[in-house]
């Protein structure tokens, strides 16, 4: 017998709320038809443009920053030399405190979003990420002066400013993760859920792009508008550390924009319907949000009216009650296989994280590794930062391997044009493609297929990579593996890159779902964080980057497995046989018709939660077939229901 009883002297279930009375499941939860009246009104709504704008438009901004501090970092490199600073090696240190800083942001937000609510910090990420990037673009090394040898001094460190900003800029992209993923799943139609997850998702493929683009952008304006020719930026002279100091301000500095622009969007969206119903348990008040919201269904007539009863605002801004909370969500995750599901979308986004930052973290260089032709470098030899006094680490803003007499504005200008051209066509195909094919798929079964190709283009380009000893062997077989890098991104962002972001948000039922989102997002990063050291360990070793891709192999083949234990979000929709006669009426439950016997067995019953009989042919599960999605609450149950069919 439990410790604590219910009124009624059944055994009470924490749903992360209140205490609910399993017998009350018997029949139908208190408050079961409004609840159904709240998800006919969202489902009516279809593909919401507003909702879509809301969402792109801060993932853009967060995405935006969190490539851009890639990008700018070769700049960051020449216009200020690390010279030791930061335990020699300040691009380990900022990148690790970024992530750290993601990390943090992914937990936090995800879990005040559950307590508070999420419209109480939809918003504030973004303000986050505005003063922090304000803060970097105008970091500073101080005051200068000059001592008799010749040297230097400041009284600032540029880079502790800037190690500190991003760290509070990935603060701010960390929060954004969970916040957009729960907000746009809960208020967006059941129909529509996964192509517009993807659509907000795949903006990180557009801000990559950006990213390089304006960097590209900003390095030829601002050349010209200093009266220089590319040509005329000498390593180490003065006027070009000028005009770099400019470009990496400016990339850096952009995201401002599209996130002041979601800040004022998301002021028009309201508390999502599910948190009223779910958390604080006013479904009037849901159904007065989702009404809304969608307006326009209700003006067309399409939409029943709302009783005062159904209506109030009672409690509706309390916060949740977080007594019991945690040993709430213990309990679920403990005796249902929410825990198991946790587990397993965390480990996919470690895994994941882990493949996706061998090859980004260092694109710079990989991307010359791969693109390296020793012919290209005929640029005449220039003397190297005289006004450095030849400290350690002034020369290590180049990524080409080959190419030590290249200038910096062919330098930075090479490495936008490769990776707009090997790394964002195949990024953006991927993320159109699937939001072509989310609903005509199950979504399990592309990303195992994905991790399953992305495992063999990975042994591939790491064999041919290792394999080739000299520089002039790459030249010779830069167009392959070009090819095939670009190829390896598609398939990043048609699967895991993509996927398991909107998997793991409907999972979870809504009581615990931005906590569990966040726990496996964090995981993610700390995957990321594993990695990075062991990036920097193998320095610019013309096979490293083909080692790190061998290593990573059986990685994907063990996510290939855990992807397959993940739940279903989608059923097949079963429509009767054309060939059948007219008058088979097995498959059609008719009303008034006789209750089966218990143990009798249904023809419906025998397909499982997939929507498929067992024991189908290999074939069946390969061919496509129509596809509805579930509702989040079909997908995972209230924890006080789920709980009590295992009662």
């Amino acid at each position: 017998m439990p410790e604590h009883q219910g009124p009624s002297g059944n055994s009470p279930i924490w749903n992360g709320v209140s205490f609910i009375d399993p017998t009350d499941y018997a029949h139908e939860l208190p408050g079961a038809r409004r609840m159904q009246r709240m998800i006919k009104i969202i489902d009516q709504g279809g593909f919401s443009k507003r909702l879509f704008f809301v969402g792109f438009s801060g993932f853009i901004a967060s995405s935006y920053s969190l490539f851009a501090t890639n990008v700018i970092k070769p700049e960051l490199y020449y216009v200020y030399p690390p010279c030791g600073r930061l335990d020699s090696n300040a691009g380990m240190v900022m990148d690790e405190l970024t992530l750290l800083g993601t990390l943090l942001g992914m937990l936090f937000a995800g879990h005040l979003a559950d307590l508070w609510g999420r419209k109480r910090l939809y918003g504030f990420e973004l303000a986050i990420l505005i003063v922090a990037t304000m803060g970097m673009v105008q970091a500073s090394e101080g005051f200068r002066s000059q001592h008799p040898d010749g040297s230097y001094e400041y009284t600032m460190d540029i880079y502790s400013w800037v190690t500190w900003w991003r760290f509070i800029l990935g603060v701010g992209i960390g929060s954004e993760y969970p916040l957009v993923a729960v907000i746009t799943a809960e208020w967006v139609a059941t129909k529509s859920r996964g192509r517009m997850l993807v659509s907000v998702f795949s903006m990180q493929t557009i801000a990559r792009v950006l990213a390089f683009g304006v960097n590209l952008a900003a390095l030829k304006v601002i050349t010209s508008r200093n009266g220089m020719s590319p040509d005329a930026l000498d390593n180490g002279d003065f006027m070009t550390q000028h005009v770099i100091d400019q470009v990496w301000r400016w990339v850096a500095g952009v995201a401002l924009i599209p996130a002041v622009i979601a800040v004022g969007l998301r002021l028009t969206i309201p508390e999502t319907p599910r948190y009223y119903a779910d958390i604080v348990k006013d479904v009037g008040k849901a159904i007065k949000r989702a009404t809304q919201v969608y307006r326009q269904r209700e003006a067309a007539g399409q939409e029943p009216e709302i009783d005062d009863d159904e209506a109030s605002d009672s409690d509706g801004d309390s916060l949740a009650e977080v007594e019991g909370w945690y040993s709430g969500a213990w309990r679920y995750l403990r005796e249902t296989k929410a825990g198991r599901d946790l587990l397993v979308i965390s480990g996919l986004w470690a895994l994941n994280d882990i493949a996706w930052y061998c090859i980004w973290l260092d694109s710079p260089s990989a991307m010359s590794t791969l693109w390296h032709d020793p012919s290209a470098s005929s640029v005449a030899q220039r003397s190297t930062t005289p006004n450095t006094n030849g400290c350690p680490g002034s020369g290590i803003w180049r990524s080409d391997p080959g190419s030590s007499d290249t200038s910096i504005f062919r330098e930075l200008e090479g490495n936008s044009i490769r990776f707009m051209l090997v790394v964002s066509i195949g990024s953006v195909l991927g993320a159109l493609t699937l939001i072509f094919i989310i609903n005509r798929f199950h979504r399990k079964r592309i990303l195992m297929a994905t991790f399953s190709i992305l495992a063999l283009l990975f042994a591939i380009l790491g064999g041919i990579l290792v394999g080739t000893d000299s520089l002039a062997e790459q030249g010779r077989v830069g167009t392959a593996t070009d090819v095939i890098f670009g190829i390896m991104h598609f398939f990043f962002n048609l699967g895991p890159k993509t996927l398991i972001l909107v998997i793991a948000v409907e999972i979870f039922p809504t009581v615990y779902r931005g906590s569990f989102y966040g726990i496996a997002a964090a995981t993610g990063k700390l995957g990321a964080i594993i990695i990075r050291p062991i990036i920097g360990s193998t320095g610019k070793l013309h096979n490293a980057l083909g080692i790190r891709l061998l290593v990573v192999v059986p990685l994907m083949l063990l996510a290939v497995w855990m992807s397959s234990l993940l739940p279903e979000v989608q059923r097949v929709v079963r429509k009767p046989d054309v060939e059948e006669p007219a008058d088979d009426l097995s498959d059609v439950e008719c009303p008034g018709s006789e209750q089966r016997q218990e143990g009798e067995e249904t023809e419906a019953e025998s397909v499982d939660s997939r929507g498929e009989k067992p024991g189908s042919p290999l074939w069946f599960h390969l061919v496509p077939r129509r596809l509805e999605t579930m509702t989040l609450e079909d997908i995972a149950p209230s924890p006080a229901l789920a709980l009590s069919r295992l009662e």
